[in-house]
């Protein structure tokens, strides 16, 4: 079972599967995971302060933006993409790490019924991403104790140049608050 077949916005599109034993096995129904019940639940109850949404997986060193059913673009495309920029540009700043970045379906492949697509097209959070972190193929999930820390590290610093970013332009902070760590 794939939790990230599990959503239901477009559920059992292009990049799911009917078969339970298929990796991108859908589930009966949307939501029928403990897992996705609960993230829908949490979200719905706090909605209307979240705003923004992040979704980590292994493995790729991917930066995705909504939408993964198609090649249908949220309206905000392109301040997603911008922001996604400013975090790629700012992980890489670290130990020169790169990503790319851009909408689900043409960055890796057709995924319908992912949490991005719901928390975005069905949901309406306008910044969501799909972030799959390091590496590319040589590891794949199993990441080296070496490379922990160092993920986690760049990482957050492409998630803080966002948190700010996102932040002051939204007049979410007010920058004489602003402590940089």
């Amino acid at each position: 079972m794939d939790l990230n077949r599990n959503w239901d916005f477009e559920w059992g599109g292009e990049g799911t599967s009917d078969y339970p034993c298929a990796i991108d096995y859908k589930g009966p129904t949307p939501f029928s995971e403990l897992e996705t019940s609960a993230v829908k639940d949490w979200i719905n109850s706090h909605k209307e302060k979240v705003v923004m949404y992040l979704n980590f997986h292994a493995y790729g060193q991917l930066w995705m933006t909504p939408y993964g059913y198609s090649t249908a673009k949220p309206s905000n495309e392109p301040e997603m993409m911008r922001y996604s920029k400013l975090a790629v540009d700012a992980l890489s700043a670290f130990r020169g790490t790169t990503y790319d970045f851009g909408p689900v379906y043409t960055t890796i492949y057709p995924a319908s019924s992912i949490s991005v697509d719901w928390v975005r097209g069905a949901e309406n959070i306008l910044i969501a991403y799909t972030i799959e972190l390091p590496d590319k193929g040589l590891h794949g999930f199993i990441t080296p104790q070496s490379e922990i820390t160092p993920i986690g590290h760049e990482t957050w610093l492409g998630i803080r140049e966002l948190l700010l970013t996102i932040g002051v332009e939204k007049n979410l902070l007010r920058t004489e608050e602003i402590v940089i760590v």
